[in-house]
């Protein structure tokens, strides 16, 4: 194409012309694509020793897994503790760490869909008690957002205006499914009833790791068999990680031994399969990573 040469044109043409030509000569594609309209090329992949160093370790992981909260990296469970916020009690706060983004549980287990969300029932409610200092706030928009709606109805509550004493969550009913055991104690109050002042803050807790005994292929009852290598599950590892409803119920159900495991269908891909194959988890020749002595779990059937 011929371009209008006017007066003086020439030695400004001639001054870019050296440019473009003296970056041609240095290597730099850049500059000379710039003054002479060259094609850029395409840069070089690099290599490991040269990637950035926040390139994902796993290339064909999700997205969502190419960059986890460095929470997730740490395996001893006091160091867990001191990054998590904690509540009036002293307790740890697992909704004020997600909010604050210390941890990101994930809403589905690799290669499954996460549940459906219910955020149309995300509200929060007051159940009234004797008087206004037992009335206790139930956060509703809280429990959606981690727990599927068939967790705890029908099971655990029939209907919305079921009866709910402590006398029930003290026994392990009710509320007492989860709190005292995976979430807050009952004991913390001024967690649920807001108008009751605030108590001594006690020591953090991931509270007793879950530990599953042997049982009678014939009668489902526990069999308590001298030197039997238990498992140990270390419930708090996983709630970092995932939302409750990521497991429950479709692989557990919420209540405490309720469910059973066996071997094969672990191998199958099921129950802690599902994650445990050597890809999204170790695998399950690491034996003594859940298999261990009842001597270390405080059993006094060694």
């Amino acid at each position: 194409m011929d371009y209008p040469v006017t007066q003086g044109s020439g030695t400004n043409f001639r001054k870019l012309s050296a440019v473009a030509i003296a970056a041609l000569l240095l290597g730099c594609s850049t500059a000379a694509s710039v003054f002479l309209d060259t094609p850029q090329q395409p840069q070089q992949a690099q290599s490991p020793e040269t990637a950035s160093p926040s390139a994902p370790l796993f290339p064909n992981a999700a997205a969502e897994d190419s960059a986890r909260p460095p929470i997730e990296t740490i395996k001893d469970p006091d160091s867990v503790l001191a990054l998590l916020p904690r509540d009036q009690a002293g307790q740890v706060d697992w909704v004020q760490a997600t909010k604050a983004r210390v941890i990101e549980p994930r809403g589905s287990l690799p290669g499954r869909t996460a549940q459906e969300g219910n955020s149309e029932f995300g509200y929060d409610f007051m159940l009234k008690g004797p008087n206004e200092f037992f009335d206790a706030l139930f956060p509703h928009s809280t429990h959606v957002d981690e727990i599927s709606c068939k967790s705890c109805h029908p099971t655990i509550f029939p209907y919305r205006d079921a009866p709910i004493t402590m006398q029930q969550i003290n026994g392990g009913e009710s509320c007492g499914q989860c709190h005292g055991t995976v979430a807050f104690s009952a004991s913390t109050c001024v967690r649920c009833h807001t108008a009751m002042p605030a108590p001594t803050a006690k020591p953090a807790s991931f509270h007793d790791d879950v530990i599953l005994g042997q049982q009678s292929a014939d009668s489902g009852a526990t069999v308590e068999t001298p030197g039997y290598q238990v498992v140990r599950f270390p419930h708090w590892v996983h709630r970092i990680r995932y939302k409750c409803s990521a497991c429950h119920p479709n692989l557990f159900e919420m209540r405490g031994g309720s469910s059973s495991l066996t071997m094969a269908a672990i191998q199958e891909g099921e129950a802690c399969g599902v994650c445990h194959d050597g890809n999204a988890a170790f695998g399950l020749l690491q034996c003594d990573r859940c298999h261990v002595s009842r001597a270390s779990t405080g059993d006094p059937l060694q």
